[in-house]
């Protein structure tokens, strides 16, 4: 274990999500445990036996699993732990581009208009009108927040910052949740008890609100942001803004959020086309 917690050390220093530590933690741990020897010692053939009972799994689930693999023995090279890389034969199968449906009108206004708590709301208008990942949103603090211009301040992965932009809608919910608090924490949302909130707490409540609204489709934070990237589009906007907002690295990235439904192509095809 003590190469995967330098590992997750060093991971953390270079910016590293929350989440994507937790993922390799959770990954890196069970790799540990399987083994009887060292992970430095560690052969190809080891590391195929432990990936093998994982076939039965999705095929997204094994990429992910080979590509932290990868990631930790890559690093043990780097550091000059190994000589070799026993990854270096183990391919990883490419990941089938899954998105979710993006939230219509009326289910978000379902889901908008349903009873919840202020700080619930306000959780809710940010993300489907800012689009950001809910591992930026709980890292805000209060501070971030430039109301004049409803922007905000977001450090997303790598430890990079942006602005983005929220609603007028979400300008007032955060006011409303914000104006009765007298707490002296910086954390721009926190539960009950005072504490910055975690993205298992959000995604639950995300979760919870889309169940008592009645809605059939599943409601995630990502599904905000992805209701956030398609609306974008579908009313104009510049793929090179969308990138933007969403804080994407690559282009390529943004298009696949931007893909439209049927109905959607066949409205803008009958706009567009005619001569």
């Amino acid at each position: 274990m003590k190469y995967v917690i330098e590992f997750l050390i060093a991971r953390k220093l270079d910016g590293l999500a929350p989440g994507t530590l937790d993922q390799y933690k959770r990954e890196l741990v069970k790799l540990a445990n399987y083994l009887d020897i060292p992970t430095v010692k560690a052969t190809t053939n080891d590391l195929r036996q432990y990936l093998l009972q994982f076939q039965n799994m999705s095929q997204n689930s094994i990429a992910r699993k080979i590509s932290t693999v990868k990631a930790f023995y890559t690093w043990l090279v780097d550091e000059e732990y190994l000589e070799k890389n026993p990854t270096r034969k183990i391919k990883t199968p490419k990941e089938a581009v899954l998105l979710p449906k993006a939230l219509t009108k009326e289910d978000f206004d379902r889901l908008r208009f349903h009873e919840k708590s202020i700080r619930n709301q306000a959780i809710l208008e940010l993300l489907v009108s800012s689009g950001m990942r809910i591992s930026e949103m709980i890292q805000l603090n209060r501070d971030d927040l430039d109301m004049n211009f409803r922007r905000i301040k977001v450090r997303g992965k790598g430890n990079k910052e942006r602005l983005v932009h929220f609603s007028v809608i979400a300008k007032f919910c955060l006011i409303a949740y914000l104006s009765p608090r007298t707490d002296e924490n910086p954390a721009l949302f926190i539960n009950r008890y005072g504490k910055r909130l975690s993205i298992r707490s959000v995604e639950l409540q995300v979760k919870q609100m889309g169940l008592a609204s009645g809605l059939r489709a599943k409601v995630t934070p990502h599904v905000m942001r992805h209701t956030f990237a398609t609306n974008l589009y579908k009313n104009g906007a510049d793929l090179g803004f969308i990138q933007d907002e969403l804080g994407h690295a690559r282009p390529d990235t943004t298009k696949r959020y931007a893909m439209l439904d049927e109905q959607t192509k066949m409205n803008m095809y009958d706009k567009y086309s005619a001569i």
